[in-house]
């Protein structure tokens, strides 16, 4: 039993070094001692390389804003464990959360003993499942990684499978073409759950519609032209978003046409206003500082098109980091097709690229061991022409965003 949130989190840490075990079989067995909660959740599976988190930010709240107990498991969560956990927008209390981890402790000592060891995000999986199937109508879940053996995907009757897109990312698990990616995401596709994507490239799309038509389910493909048919205004920028909105509103439709209660001016209200911290969000407007989590080259190359769009005109000036399993050289090149000025920094993470790796592949490019001195030289001499963005790993804007919040009154 745990005393406090901080012995259940540090409890679920100290299992970091499982690292990712690809498979279904023990979060099961996690779940068959919780009397199967995903066989009693209502679900909506969503995957892909980016766009999961926008996506079902939308979803959730247009959920909520028709009456529903919209329920979220979100993933990768840099906030922690109870933001990773909601229902309509709320964190799971650490009480409840303390609570289900007690739940499970006496059959994760029994695995370890079998040698089968759970890991970190098995555990935070069965956590969030047990709950969500107590408090939720309805329960938006991002896979963790790619699909197929994402531990997520023991949800076996969802109502909607989305992939969001693909690109190359955590090949060491999913392969290195964009087909053997795609079929790892398709992975989450379910018999009596349509299929909507945003998937772009025809190899991929191909790997898909098999997969869809193995499971005789219907796939609808959407772009960004559809969120203009639809008139869907998402408040939060670029292109990308959307898409990604669109991605929600079709949904919405297909519940819709499943009967459930879904009102399309309602729908359209939770697009208009839903934000997701870190996306291309403006964290501070003097000086003009941007945050963006363009965690891969996916990512980054939306990121420069939605700076160009709204900032042709300005001076731009870069902080960027990134994890080490990242494609971070790429992604600096890319950010050269928007400024020079960049500043390449690192932050406490145990996957973040240390600074002589970064400085190591860019020479050139100027270095600040502190990204807060970075900080503290913006707000002290910043230039009123000038956009400053932070970009790279999720995980780093969100210290960065954290650390903004914080001390803004200082300067």
């Amino acid at each position: 039993m745990f005393a406090n949130l901080a012995q259940a989190e540090a409890f679920l840490t100290s299992r970091r070094h499982l690292g990712i075990k690809p498979g279904l079989h023990r979060v099961q067995q996690l779940l068959n001692a919780s009397a199967n909660p995903e066989r009693r959740m209502k679900s909506i599976h969503i995957a892909g390389t980016n766009g999961k988190g926008s996506t079902s930010t939308y979803l959730a709240k247009a959920l909520t804003y028709n009456g529903y107990k919209s329920g979220s498991f979100i993933s990768p969560t840099p906030g922690g464990f109870l933001e990773s956990i909601q229902v309509d927008g709320k964190w799971i209390t650490e009480e409840e959360f303390i609570a289900e981890c007690d739940a499970l402790l006496s059959t994760i000592k029994e695995m370890d003993q079998q040698d089968n060891h759970p890991s970190e995000f098995e555990i935070h999986v069965s956590i969030a499942f047990s709950y969500l199937a107590k408090h939720a109508d309805i329960s938006v879940i991002e896979a963790g990684m790619g699909g197929r053996g994402d531990a997520t995907n023991v949800l076996q009757q969802p109502l909607l499978s989305i992939i969001t897109n693909i690109g190359r990312d955590h090949q060491r698990f999913l392969g290195d073409t964009i087909e053997e990616i795609a079929e790892e995401k398709a992975g989450i596709i379910k018999a009596g759950a349509p299929v909507i994507s945003a998937v772009t490239q025809s190899g991929a799309r191909a790997v898909i519609e098999n997969q869809a038509n193995a499971a005789a389910v219907p796939i609808t493909w959407i772009d960004e032209k559809d969120a203009d048919r639809l008139q869907i205004n998402p408040q939060m920028k670029g292109s990308h978003q959307k898409v990604n909105a669109a991605l929600a509103a079709k949904a919405c439709h297909l519940l819709q046409e499943m009967e459930f209660s879904i009102d399309t001016d309602k729908v359209k209200e939770a697009i208009s206003e839903a934000q997701l911290p870190g996306r291309f969000e403006l964290v501070e407007s003097t000086p003009r500082i941007i945050l963006d989590g363009a965690h891969n080259a996916e990512g980054m190359a939306a990121f420069i098109e939605t700076v160009k769009q709204n900032y042709p005109n300005e001076r731009i000036e870069i902080l960027f980091s990134a994890f080490q399993d990242k494609p971070f050289a790429q992604m600096i090149q890319q950010l050269k097709e928007i400024t020079t000025d960049i500043t390449l920094t690192t932050f406490d993470h145990p996957r973040a690229a240390e600074l002589k790796t970064l400085s190591a592949a860019f020479p050139s490019v100027q270095v600040v061991a502190d990204w807060q001195d970075w900080i503290r030289r913006i707000y002290n001499d910043y230039q009123t022409d000038t956009v400053y963005f932070v970009t790279g790993s999720l995980h780093f804007i969100y210290h960065f965003r954290k650390y903004i919040v914080q001390n803004r009154k200082m300067w």
